[in-house]
């Protein structure tokens, strides 16, 4: 269960955050928003909700009731987004996941004549670091608290760590995860664990803020270990 977090910390959202229109609240009795509207903040509070509920309860105590609670909506609003609890909260966390690779590769983009790998590593870095410490309720859910969700959460796990392995070896060696060898493989999969076991304990510890300074030292160390 993560430690308790000031969730005010953080005044401009991160990618991790609510959007600036689900951050707004909903006018009560008669408005002229379009359904659509209401709708889509309603599902943009629930699949955040559900991430800070998981991090603040534990994975298998969260109930429907504590989402929305988090969420601010009804139980028919969630009803009229989601058919349960897992389906919210999986939709949620591949979203989660699917953002920080994107926010990788938007700031690659952004430095686009950043060639040195080595500088691209530390990038890659950087910004995970910078999310997770923004966002660190979301971090928890996202990094650790989907180990609780059985089988399926240890699956799901485990294709991120792959899925970071192949950024690493792309970035690295110009091949995929697919195409490498086993020992670059096992590199690559001991360059996660290295970033991966650290944020855990960070976020475990409550020292979340402390991470971004961590981005150089965790660089070195991957890429000590991606030469070995």
């Amino acid at each position: 269960m993560a430690p308790k977090t000031d969730k005010k910390k953080v005044e401009i959202p991160s990618p991790w955050g609510l959007d600036a229109e689900s951050r707004k609240p909903l006018p009560r009795g008669r408005h002229a928003l379009s359904r659509e509207t209401v709708l889509a903040s309603q599902r943009g509070r629930l699949l955040h909700a559900v991430l800070i509920a998981v991090a603040e309860k534990g994975f298998g105590s969260v109930v429907v009731g504590d989402v929305i609670a988090e969420a601010g909506v009804s139980r028919k609003a969630f009803y009229e987004h989601f058919d349960g609890f897992d389906e919210c909260w999986s939709e949620a966390w591949e979203i989660a996941i699917d953002v920080l690779f994107v926010e990788i590769g938007k700031a690659v983009a952004e430095r686009g004549d950043l060639t040195d790998r080595e500088a691209l590593i530390g990038l890659g870095a950087e910004v995970s670091l910078n999310l997770s410490a923004a966002e660190p309720l979301v971090a928890h859910a996202t990094l650790l608290d989907v180990l609780g969700a059985g089988p399926a959460g240890v699956k799901a796990s485990q294709a991120v760590v792959e899925r970071h392995a192949n950024l690493i070896l792309m970035t690295w060696d110009g091949k995929s995860y697919a195409d490498s060898t086993e020992e670059r493989r096992l590199a690559a999969m001991a360059a996660v664990a290295i970033y991966s076991g650290t944020v855990r304990a960070y976020l475990v510890a409550g020292r979340a803020d402390e991470m971004p300074a961590l981005a150089g030292q965790l660089t070195k160390l991957i890429i000590a270990t991606l030469k070995a």
